[in-house]
């Protein structure tokens, strides 16, 4: 692959996670003031999490098996990003809970087109030039939620109106859609087969899956009750409870930047199984303390050490599997992804009886035994 071609994809596929990654940051920064506004506790944001979820697994089946082998990846990530945009506006908008609830459609349709298809995108890229690409997509991510975390911060501290702040994006997520566009892969590297019929994955597939359904799932119980959790237990001011995500974020964001170096420091294995032990650990360790100031560190060093987790593990999905790329990396992220929506709607409906405290104890127990099944399960990949 040419160079050129190389950087630019490389490009449009960390903009593709990035984008939508900083609009979510926004929307959870602001989702202590939209649940004052609407008058809804932790419960109701759980069954909205779980109505998301729902159209984001439908959407993702349906891009991944049947409009990704039709259309190519990069036109379903460019109308994705802005289906994202549009519909968040909806939810800080929304005049009631019921229509919060209805604006979860639009906006788990948006993300199962987006988030998944710019993974399968990243893997053709990685096929086509044999460099390490997947950790740069999850970087994205982790900027995303940095920047986005400290732009919310500062909109909350100025007193943005969110209407105006979403509106913004909207506008500047037409903008990002062209330049994806133009410098994704160009068609004739693009996605091109036949789509599966929908079946069950294969069982080595299904073990990797629920290995990411739990790291996801840890990330999005940061996104999501992050913020919540240093403000109300911690009695955190708001626009400090957002540098919760924010720690954790660029932790994760560093990671991934040097994840080349990384594992060619330390191996694979240290890196994917033996990082995130030591991150849920320290996380565990922050929490029994209860600083705030000792968990904010420690968020920074569980986003770092569980950061590469989540490609080291497509990775090793994608060489075992027998199926086409877009399939298995359709399953992967859509049963990663959709953790993300179901574990902080679980979380809701607990935290009605036991603090956000509580939950994150059992979080980081959850993560470190996560990490010591991918060290059973860790096979060395010949490059």
């Amino acid at each position: 692959m040419d160079k050129k071609i190389f950087y630019s994809a490389l490009f449009a596929v960390i903009l593709c996670s990035f984008f939508p990654m900083f609009i979510v940051a926004c929307y959870f920064t602001y989702l202590p003031w939209n649940m004052n506004r609407l008058n809804i506790d932790e419960s109701d944001v759980s069954l909205f999490l779980i109505l998301f979820g729902v159209f984001f697994i439908l959407s993702n089946q349906i891009s991944s098996r049947i409009l990704v082998p039709k259309f190519g990846t990069k036109i379903i990530m460019c109308i994705a990003i802005i289906i994202i945009a549009i519909s968040n506006l909806l939810l800080m908008i929304s005049p009631s809970y019921f229509y919060l609830l209805v604006f979860a459609i639009p906006t788990g349709i948006g993300w199962g087109s987006s988030a998944p298809i710019a993974g399968i995108h990243a893997n053709l890229i990685e096929k086509h030039s044999k460099k390490i690409v997947v950790p740069y997509y999850a970087m994205g991510f982790n900027l995303g939620m940095f920047i986005g975390g400290i732009c919310a911060g500062i909109f909350i501290n100025f007193q943005f109106s969110p209407k105006y702040v979403f509106s913004i994006l909207i506008v500047i997520s037409f903008f990002i859609s062209l330049i994806i566009y133009k410098y994704a892969l160009p068609e004739n590297l693009d996605f091109k087969g036949k789509g599966d019929k929908l079946k069950v994955p294969e069982k080595n597939i299904l073990l990797f899956g629920v290995l990411l359904f739990m790291i996801f799932g840890s990330n999005g119980i940061m996104i999501d009750w992050s913020t919540l959790w240093l403000t109300k237990d911690l009695n955190s001011p708001l626009y400090l409870g957002g540098l919760g995500l924010m720690f954790f974020s660029f932790g994760g964001m560093l990671a991934n930047l040097f994840s080349s170096q990384l594992i060619n420091y330390f191996s694979e294995k240290i890196v994917g199984c033996i990082f995130v032990l030591i991150g849920s650990f320290l996380l565990l360790l922050s929490i029994i303390i209860f600083n705030l100031y000792l968990i904010l560190i420690c968020l920074f060093f569980y986003g770092f050490l569980t950061a590469n987790f989540v490609p080291l593990v497509i990775r090793q999905a994608v060489r075992q599997s027998t199926e086409n790329l877009s399939t298995t990396v359709g399953n992967l992220i859509t049963m990663g992804l959709c953790s993300m929506f179901i574990a902080p709607a679980i979380i809701g409906f607990i935290a009605e009886t036991y603090s956000l405290t509580h939950n994150m104890y059992g979080l980081c127990v959850l993560i470190f035994f996560t990490g010591i099944v991918f060290l059973k399960m860790f096979k060395p990949i010949k490059n």
